[in-house]
């Protein structure tokens, strides 16, 4: 009996430890998944920390919502453990990001214990440096002003479109830090940035106020989420790949709520908006500050800051060019995006570390070519559509359509030519230490 009852509690202290390492392993990939990793980034970080703890991964489950983990004894077979633990609201930040790719690799080397990884877990949320929100603001409403001029806006619109962004990431920070709903912040975020940007544009004088309301809320469009989709379909983790999709759809449906109902109760234009077409060399520039401020948004370091704005100024560039020779602007941004990852791919081979965060760099310097304004434009027109109840615009509807496409297409081809860069020019996704 003595044996017996020993045995056993050998067992529930095996069982314990499975436990024990399951949770620390899980706890690095829901930091992962929180600070805008991939699925296959995630995967990665779970399994090196069950190597370094002395077990085996036998199945890695990644959802939207939640990760779970079955892991083995590598020292009796039968004893396994299934463990699930809930993902947090999803973002981007980089610095976040690369101090778990660092936890992870000294994690795996095993000179860690599953309560040291738990605890470093936790520091690494309350401690990884951040932009303060002020800064983060005035960013993020400088690279929509500067989307602005990428798109066609007058001069007049620029300090308009800057300060409708400041006030909608100050209102969706404050909005964040107290838990409310996502969609709820993005409908009230687009609603006021839009209206801001407009009105104060058309007061003013500026000949584009309507483009000026669009620019205004170019902060929402979940340009990352919708890259990493598609990018976690091609790399094997459809179901994930599709609910990241449909948050992005989700995200898109009420940030068009919120820009209608602003342009319908206060944004009453006569005329179309006269675009000014500007040269490479002032793309280049708009397209390095908006990916800057994007940076800072997504938390990156200021040194990477600077790289992203050469990012940004090289997309703007090649797609300037490749619009100029009529590629039309789906492939433009396709063969833009590719250059970026280039760049960033690039990058390794310096003297210096550049923390690229994997494939993060690369969409950060993309995201000035993400048509949200064409998404815009397309969903309103849409919504204005189905309202006309006797004499339906076909003309409208055809337009709309097309926009939609054109974002379609191009988002596709951004996150296709990404994912097929990296896949061409492997490079490790975790540092060496």
């Amino acid at each position: 009996m003595t044996d017996i009852a020993s045995n056993q509690d050998q067992m529930r202290l095996r069982h314990r430890h499975l436990e024990k390492i399951s949770m620390s392993a899980l706890n690095v990939g829901c930091i992962l998944m929180e600070s805008g990793a991939k699925a296959e980034v995630v995967r990665n970080g779970i399994e090196m920390v069950v190597q370094g703890l002395g077990a085996e991964t036998i199945a890695v489950r990644i959802g939207y919502a939640s990760i779970g983990l079955t892991v083995r004894d590598l020292d009796d077979a039968g004893n396994t453990i299934s463990r699930l633990l809930q993902v947090g609201p999803h973002g981007v930040n980089l610095q976040l990001n690369n101090a778990a790719r660092a936890l992870a690799v000294r994690a795996s080397q095993g000179t860690m214990s599953a309560e040291e990884i738990v605890t470093e877990v936790g520091g690494l949320r309350k401690k990884t440096p951040k932009h303060h929100w002020v800064t983060v603001a005035l960013a993020t409403g400088l690279a929509c002003a500067s989307f602005g001029q990428l798109l066609g806006t007058d001069a007049m619109a620029f300090l308009p479109i800057w300060f409708a962004g400041f006030i909608g990431q100050t209102i969706r920070h404050f909005m964040v830090l107290h838990k409310q709903n996502v969609f709820a912040m993005v409908t009230i975020v687009a609603f006021v940035s839009s209206a801001i940007g407009g009105l104060i544009s058309q007061l003013i004088g500026s000949l584009t106020p309507e483009m000026a309301m669009f620019s205004s809320i170019l902060l929402l469009v979940p340009g990352v989420p919708a890259m990493n989709a598609q990018t976690d379909i091609m790399e094997g983790s459809p179901t994930l790949g599709s609910a990241r999709a449909i948050s992005v759809f989700m995200a898109l449906i009420f940030l068009t709520v919120g820009v209608a109902l602003s342009r319908y109760i206060l944004m009453r234009f006569g005329s179309y908006d006269q675009l000014l077409d500007h040269g490479i060399l002032h793309h280049m520039v708009f397209g390095a500050i908006a990916a800057s401020g994007f940076g800072i948004l997504f938390n990156f370091s200021w040194r990477t800051v600077g790289w992203t704005a050469i990012g940004g100024a090289v997309a703007l560039g090649v797609r300037t060019v490749g619009m100029e020779a009529e590629w039309g602007l789906a492939m433009s941004s396709t063969v833009a995006a590719a250059a970026v990852t280039v760049y960033v791919r690039l990058l390794y081979l310096l003297p210096v570390f550049v923390p690229t965060g994997g494939s993060m760099l690369a969409i950060a310097g993309c995201i000035p070519m993400i048509p949200g304004s064409g998404a815009a434009h397309g969903l309103v027109g849409l919504m204005t559509f189905a309202s006309q109840h006797d004499n339906y615009d076909v003309a409208l509807l055809g337009s709309s359509v097309a926009a939609m496409l054109s974002v379609v297409f191009t988002i596709g081809g951004i996150a296709a030519a990404i994912t097929l860069i990296n896949e061409i020019i492997k490079r490790p996704s975790f540092p060496t230490l």
